[in-house]
């Protein structure tokens, strides 16, 4: 049978004693600390609970048909009732929150369930739904908007939800006939008319709900002995779940006791003890046997505060509170009404009583705002006896305004009562930090002898420091890492502030280097999550370690073009004495065997699958040759071998390449006892340089005498690359076309028409058709390919309404709008737009009827379509409505799709443009929104949110299944907001999100040439924000996109200055994005891997000032040669340090091989100043001068007999210092010869005849 075992956690500042706590107290054993099995239900109570009187015991099963058919109690069955367990409602809501106060509510069959335990904002609410009330087959989900009474008349709350879901364990709940937003309320007591105060949703189950069963009981522990008890529950499968609880039952009749079992206590702490009955007060409460201080209270039975409060709300989510002699009792949402707030009479005192009333702080738009209401008639009413108020006033007005704009209204009020009252109960204040930490006792007993017991738990101490790297008193020589092991009762917050010597540290520094020789400290601050903390000191002796070898030469990866090289490298010890510096040589072993491939992911076995083998000769470093990886749009990899003889011990392993720097390479190595491959290194790419990676390799990454290497090169779609010139575009050589995005040009539309005179008629105008204009003018330049409208083209049609005064002044504005689209069209410049909910009536002003359709309609595109180069009008989404519409075009020798979706978009839109984009799956795709982000709150525009009514849906069911957009352009809400996703759907694209809306932003009059014209004040700001348009350029071969945000009517460029909110900084305006463009590829070089090994070979020793530069020689280095070196540095004192390994290649000819020239090459002209005597006797030396200007030189001499013959060569030799060589005639020489000199590549350095005498006998 496999078995769960469970863990809970702890609060933070009285909690049960739970998990660790329970076995460091010897209550339970470690083992039933263990890790929870896979399908092994839910039990409760949890692991370590403390129990008395009736407990309920519930288990739930967690996978589908294996229900839970037995709990058993120290291994007897209980008799438990089959439960069904509960579904879960998912739903997003938007940042306009579903509020407690409103009494909304969600109604499943007929079930209504209330949404009024809290608020709900801007998250993704997972609500239970008893299996009971759902069925197989269909099951409808009502949303109810409560209602307030408001200044206006009942007001129904406003809130927005979307990707509605219900899961259940037997099956699974098909809701797509379920629109995926809505947007529920009715504005301000029925203003907004598109807002729906109630909507029905219908889900099909494919299985019964609760067809999978659980198991639950009452069970009465005063039948048990006190200690502990394990309960177990088990399924139809055998898999169980055990926990470990502890009954603590008190006498009958016993005191109830406050705080409970297993309580966590640190600071001030109040105890309380109440008896069951008042005729038997308690007598005596007592602290590990020591009776404690004590005051009577009125024990037993519950007393009310009571208060009016009035039209301006408690909300539960500010966290008002009533303190009661100092004990807290949190409110919740109350409005218009007389509240009973119940005390417990053991909070109260007979005689003088404190009652505070709080106002709590929730983080509002302007900060950390008070709670703002009026409380009255405030009163105690006690359950016995009486309560008489003191200096009450009738009312009270209580916060703070905005954030503090309110400085006369109290934060709290403190009001006192007189109780006149029987007592039975005991209260005691006790500061717990008198106690030492750890589990303690508390008894109250009644005066008839009815004794209970609570297990409680203390710590006010900071975290205990079990060990540390150095240790304390610890005599370090070496570099070592800094380390400490903490341990605390309660938990240890976060991690703690370390100081070597006073100056804060990291964890992971390196500990030695630098330090002067004798005693130093390493202070220690850390805090528990109750909020205690520590200081502790580690004091340890260094020996002087010098410290890191630094500006080593030459420099790793250096080439080297001669057979010898200097190395250097300065060394510093602390105390400023010598240092004596050891070069050594260092071991390298390169790779056996290559393979390389693409994969989807990271590989994750050593095998991979539909890897190549590839040729390792260009793997030398430093060679001058590259193994190319494949190129991909996902992971390239290359997978490397590596034998070698060494156990590892301080080795490195060590890569250099080259890759893009917008792309990411990867160092792994297989670790063996895991089976596993290890991240042990990664950089970006470096531009037009080399990229090193390296990391120390361990006996655990041997596997019978071969490392194994990984590289990989991904694409992190990093938002990171440096913007251009704020204040011009790019480069035209710098990209290949450009694509123009504009939005939200109402107020210049509204403008064009609604303004008083024409000339200031004109001016609004001109802002609109500037944009257009410049365009147009500009395409060729700057290479636009097509331009865009993302909607609220017009300002005044955000109803569906018939009035002919209202639909004229409509018509007015899109006749504006036309006009300057016109210019596009006109200019054969491929263009699209779309409608805001302020061109189509909130979304209700649809079909081929709309009156978006009448200036830009299918029939307007389609007739343009055959002017445009390179670009085509798609279609619309249906006939005659081209709210929703496609486009294709080309560019920079890629396609394009421009999906364009309006506001309001339904499930069905959505389909349609799914079904577009599949179609044109090879086409990099543009997705057009008007709504889809919200303004980033962050000042460089990045990290915005999605927009609650169309932006979720759009990305969830159009941005994510579709790996061919990558693009996502829109407007709607005012601001600017960038996000740069990675990982986007099942394949895991890249997707740029932009939101452009520059309509609120503001242009002074006097600036606008409006003070004049229209009698403004000059610096009255005006919205003319909407003349600033984006130009988006695209680099295709490094597919990347520089955005520059522009005003033509204006000649400026960044919006910033004109925002009034000044959100931002100028960086959201000005960018270079990465764009996952059909051409963006990963690849990478691999110029070399090796694995290098420390060797005791001494290339040099050199000792020095501190400070200064060792230096030794490595000489006789071979041609064409990786070669690795290290360097070892001692003080004085004893202390050691070593370097990084460096790495450098030899790049020279190898000395040219001495052979003879031809017998004809020895020509007068290349005679030289060789001297011979005229005659030697054949196997005799002789002393030939060559010239002293050949000193060191190597030579070889040749023997040409007469006539013409081969040459014989009569050895090698050095040139002496005089210029002299020494040779010895062969024995057979005769006759007449020719002697000539020579050294490498055939360089005759002179010759001279001479007469061979031939040997006697």
């Amino acid at each position: 049978m496999r078995e769960r075992s469970g863990r809970s956690g702890r609060a933070s500042a009285i909690a049960l004693v739970t998990g660790a706590a329970l076995v460091a107290s010897g209550l339970l054993a470690p083992a039933a600390l263990a890790d929870t099995e896979d399908g092994a239900p839910i039990l409760l109570p949890e692991q370590g609970s403390y129990l008395h009187g009736d407990a309920a015991v519930a288990a739930e099963p967690v996978a589908a048909g294996d229900s839970v058919t037995a709990l058993r109690l120290d291994g007897e069955d209980l008799t438990a009732d089959v439960t069904t367990g509960a579904a879960t409602l998912l739903f997003d809501v938007g940042t306009n929150s579903i509020e407690a106060r409103f009494g909304n509510s969600v109604v499943v069959n007929g079930n209504v369930i209330g949404l009024t335990e809290r608020d709900y904002v801007d998250e993704r609410v997972a609500l239970p739904v008893p299996n009971d009330y759902l069925t197989e087959g269909t099951n409808t989900v009502e949303f109810v908007t409560g209602s307030t009474p408001s200044s206006c008349g009942d007001n129904f709350d406003d809130f927005d939800i979307s990707n509605l879901d219900i899961e259940f364990l037997d099956g699974t709940a098909d809701g797509s006939v379920n629109e995926y937003a809505y947007l529920m309320g009715d504005g301000s007591c029925g203003s907004n008319t598109s807002r729906l105060p109630e909507v029905t949703l219908t889900f099909e189950f494919d299985g019964m709900p609760g067809a999978t069963t659980g198991l639950a009981t009452t069970l009465d522990t005063t039948a048990l002995t006190d200690g502990t008890h394990t309960l177990e529950a088990i399924t139809v499968a055998g898999v169980s779940t055990s926990h470990s609880v502890v009954v603590n039952n008190g006498d009958p009749g016993a005191p109830t006791i406050i705080p409970e079992d297993g309580a966590l206590l640190n600071g001030p702490q109040t105890f309380l003890a109440a008896p069951t009955d008042a005729a038997d007060p308690v007598a005596e409460l007592t602290l590990d046997d020591v009776p404690l201080p004590t005051v009577p209270t009125l024990g037993a039975d519950t007393s009310a505060f009571v208060l009016t409060v009035g039209s301006n709300s408690i909300e539960a989510r500010y966290g008002n509170s009533v303190v009661v002699n100092g004990l807290p009792i949190l409110l919740g949402d109350h409005v218009s009404e007389t509240v009973r707030v119940d005390v417990p009479n053991s909070y109260l005192l007979a005689g003088e009583n404190v009652i505070e009333v709080v106002t709590g702080t929730f983080v509002t738009s302007c900060g950390a705002n008070r709670d703002d209401f009026v409380v009255s008639d405030l009163s105690l009413e006690v359950s016995q006896g009486t309560a008489v108020g003191q200096d009450i006033a009738a009312s009270y007005n209580m916060g703070d305004g905005d954030c503090g704009s309110s400085t006369t209204k109290p934060r709290e009020i403190s009001l006192t009562f007189v109780v006149d009252a029987e007592t039975s109960g005991l209260r005691a204040d006790v500061d717990t930090a008198t106690l030492t930490d750890g589990e303690h006792t508390l008894t109250a007993v009644t005066a008839s002898g009815a004794t209970s017991r609570r297990t409680i738990s203390t710590d006010n101490t900071g975290p205990a420091l079990t060990g540390s790297s150095p240790a304390d008193g610890a005599e370090i020589g070496s570099p070592v890492p800094l380390a400490v092991e903490l341990d605390d009762l309660s938990g240890v917050l976060g991690e703690p502030t370390l100081t070597l010597d006073g100056a804060e540290v990291a964890p992971g520094t390196s500990v030695g280097p630098g330090l002067t020789a004798g005693e130093h400290v390493i202070g220690v601050t850390a805090e528990d999550v109750l909020g205690n903390v520590s200081t502790h000191e580690i004091t340890f002796v260094a020996l002087g370690v010098p410290s890191v070898p630094a500006d080593l030469s030459p420099a790793d990866g250096a080439v080297v073009t001669t057979d010898t090289v200097d190395l250097s490298a300065v060394v510093a010890e602390p105390d400023g004495g010598d240092v004596t510096a050891t070069f050594n040589r260092a071991g390298a072993d390169g790779a056996t065997v290559a393979y390389q491939g693409e994969s989807e992911t990271v590989p994750t076995t050593l095998d991979i699958e539909g890897a190549e083998e590839v040729p390792v000769d260009a793997l030398n470093l430093g060679d001058g040759m590259t193994l190319d990886s494949p190129s991909g749009a996902a992971v390239v990899y290359q997978r490397f071998d590596i034998a070698t003889a060494t156990d590892l011990n301080g080795s490195t392993i060590s890569w250099q390449g080259t890759l893009d720097p917008q792309r990411l390479a990867s160092l792994y190595v297989w670790d063996v006892p895991t089976g596993a491959w290890v991240l042990v290194d990664s950089a970006r790419g470096v531009f037009d340089a080399v990229t090193a990676l390296s990391a120390p390799v361990a006996a655990g990454h041997l596997d019978a005498g071969l490392v194994h290497v990984l590289v990989t090169g991904t694409d992190p779609f990093a938002d990171d690359i440096e913007p251009g010139d704020p204040a011009g575009f790019a480069d035209r050589d710098d990209y290949d076309f450009s694509l123009a995005h504009f939005t939200d040009t109402q107020y210049l539309s509204e403008g064009a028409v609604e303004q008083e005179s024409e000339q200031e008629r004109a001016v609004w105008e001109q802002a609109y058709t500037d944009v257009t204009q410049w365009i147009a003018d500009n395409a060729d330049e700057r290479g636009i390919a097509y331009a865009a409208h993302t909607g609220d083209i017009i300002e005044n049609y955000t109803q569906n309404n018939d009035d002919p005064a209202y639909v004229a002044n409509a018509r007015a504005e899109y006749e504006v709008s036309s006009a300057a689209q016109r210019i596009l069209d006109d200019a054969g410049i491929p263009n699209g737009v779309l409608a805001g909910n302020h061109d189509n009536g909130t979304g209700t002003d649809d079909g081929p009827g709309a009156l978006f359709n009448d200036y830009y309609g299918p029939e307007r595109y389609e007739a343009l379509s055959g002017t445009w180069a390179g670009a085509a009008y798609g279609a619309p989404w249906r006939e005659g409505d081209n709210q929703n519409h496609y486009d294709l075009f080309t560019a920079g020798g890629l396609d394009f799709v421009a999906v364009y979706l309006s506001y309001g978009v339904t499930n069905e839109e959505a389909a349609w443009a799914n079904e577009i984009l599949a179609q044109y799956s090879d086409r990099n795709a543009i997705l057009l929104a008007h709504d889809y982000l919200r303004p980033s709150v962050n000042p460089d525009g990045r990290d915005a949110g999605f927009s609650s009514r169309d932006g979720a849906l759009l990305y969830n069911r159009v941005v994510t299944v579709n790996p061919n957009v990558f693009l996502v352009l829109g407007g709607h809400e005012h601001g600017v907001g960038t996000n740069v996703r990675t990982d986007v759907g099942a394949d895991g694209n890249g997707v740029v999100e932009m939101l452009a809306d520059y309509q609120f932003y503001e242009v002074t009059a006097e600036r606008a040439g409006l003070v004049d014209i229209g009698g403004y004040d000059p610096q009255q700001g005006l919205r003319f924000g909407a003349s600033f348009f984006r130009l988006l350029q695209f680099d295709v071969d490094r597919s990347e996109m520089i955005v520059d945000t522009y005003s033509p009517w204006l000649d400026d460029f960044g919006a910033t200055e004109f925002d009034t909110d000044a959100r931002y900084n100028g960086l959201e305006d000005n960018m270079v994005l990465p764009v996952d463009l059909s051409s963006r590829a990963t690849s990478f070089a691999t110029d070399g891997v090796a694995l290098f090994t420390p060797t005791s070979e001494v290339i040099g020793t050199d000792t020095v000032p501190s400070g200064t530069a060792a230096t030794a020689t490595w000489t006789d280095l071979e041609p064409n040669q990786t070669y690795a070196w290290f360097v070892v540095t001692t003080s004085a004192a004893g202390g050691v340090t070593l370097s990084d390994t460096r790495v450098f290649t030899t790049e020279f000819e190898a000395p040219g091989e001495i052979v003879p020239v031809p017998r004809e090459a020895l020509v007068p002209g290349n005679r030289g100043a060789v001297d011979l005597p005229p005659s030697a006797r054949a196997g005799t030396s002789l002393t030939v001068t060559v010239g002293a200007e050949y000193a060191g030189t190597e030579v070889g001499t040749f023997l040409y007999s007469t006539p013409l013959g081969d040459a014989t060569g009569l050895g090698t030799t050095v040139v002496a210092a005089d210029g002299t060589v020494t040779i010895t005639l062969p024995a057979d020489a005769r006759a007449r010869a020719r002697l000539a000199l020579l050294a490498a590549d055939e360089v005759i350095l002179g010759w001279d005849d001479l007469t061979v005498i031939p040997t006697r006998g």
